[in-house]
């Protein structure tokens, strides 16, 4: 009896589609890493080449204060703005300095993994994320 509680209980810890299951590190201090690209799917079709093509060096620093800045190889501009969690920790919502909030939903988030998955109308496009 008690060994099914606990499966039930360890099974039910799990927040995130992908994982993992069950982490002692809190959901912020995974986050807050230097993050670069390791897949992107748009509605399935892996894109990853290409976008890597555009955006070379693409890096993503997530920074305790909940601030982060985006800086791309060969470039002087940088993307930052503020970082947060929705109510349920189930979406990370990114707000650029001279922007609109965007919100992606929390598929999998690791110390060395986070995915992200954005919609808009009928698209989807999956990113998969590393520490660098």
């Amino acid at each position: 009896m008690s060994l099914a509680v606990f499966a039930f209980v360890f099974v039910g810890c799990k927040k995130y589609d992908d994982g993992p299951t069950l982490s002692l590190a809190s959901k912020k201090s995974r986050v807050v890493n230097t993050w670069t690209i390791e897949k992107i799917t748009d509605n399935g079709i892996d894109v990853t080449q290409a976008y890597l093509a555009l955006v070379p060096g693409y890096s993503m620093e997530m920074k305790k204060d909940n601030t982060y800045i985006i800086t791309v190889t060969g470039s002087s501009n940088a993307e930052t703005g503020t970082w947060d969690f929705d109510s349920k920790k189930e979406n990370l919502i990114t707000t650029p300095s001279n922007g609109t909030a965007q919100t992606a939903k929390i598929t999998r988030l690791k110390s060395s993994e986070l995915w992200l998955t954005e919609t808009d109308g009928s698209d989807v496009t999956e990113i998969h994320y590393k520490k660098k």
